[in-house]
Parts: structure tokens; C-alpha cells; sequence
């Protein structure tokens, strides 16, 4: 039970860090019209990727608590997914802001 406590805290600690990240693709996508037109769709891409990957989490330890099983370091399948939706909107800032 600690491991997975820890896991939890873990995995919330890493989604809190990019939370707060996430309004620094305002200066990742430029200056002007052009490059703030596509704000949206980043912050959405993030956003969706954050909390998709807290339901994951949460779908992988419920199955494990149905089947039984020890949860251990499950809730960390989420710290990978949360740092990939980051960056895909990061990436999505930068390139499409810079069109």
C-alpha cells in the first residue's frame, strides 16, 4: 500500500508540474495574430493528455483491485503519458506557431 501511496503522489506531483507549464505555450508560439490562433488547439491537446492519462491510471488500478492483484507502481503509467501530452503541445505551439 505504500508503494502505490507513493506511486499516487508521484504521478499527481508530475501532472501538477505540467499544469503549470502549460501556460508557458503562450511564449513558445510567438508573437501576434498568427501564432496565437493555434493556442487552443495546444492547450487542448495538453489539457486532454493530463487528464486521460489520470483515467488511465485510474482504470489500471481498479482492474487490478478487480483481479486482486497488487497495485505496486501502477499509478506511474500516468507519469509518461502526462510528460508525452505536454510536449505534443508544446510541439504543436512551437510549429504551428511559427507558420
Amino acid at each position: 500500500m505504500t508503494r502505490a501511496a507513493l506511486a499516487t503522489f508521484l504521478a499527481l506531483g508530475c501532472a501538477w508540474t505540467a499544469a503549470i507549464l502549460v501556460p508557458l505555450y503562450e511564449f513558445l508560439a510567438g508573437e501576434g495574430q498568427r501564432g496565437s490562433r493555434y493556442l487552443p488547439i495546444a492547450y487542448r491537446l495538453a489539457w486532454t493528455g493530463i487528464a486521460g492519462a489520470g483515467v488511465a491510471a485510474a482504470v489500471l488500478v481498479i482492474s487490478k483491485l478487480r483481479t486482486r492483484n497488487a497495485i505496486g507502481w501502477t499509478p506511474l503509467v500516468a507519469v509518461p503519458l502526462i510528460i508525452e501530452s505536454w510536449l505534443l503541445g508544446c510541439l504543436v505551439a512551437l510549429v504551428l506557431g511559427s507558420l
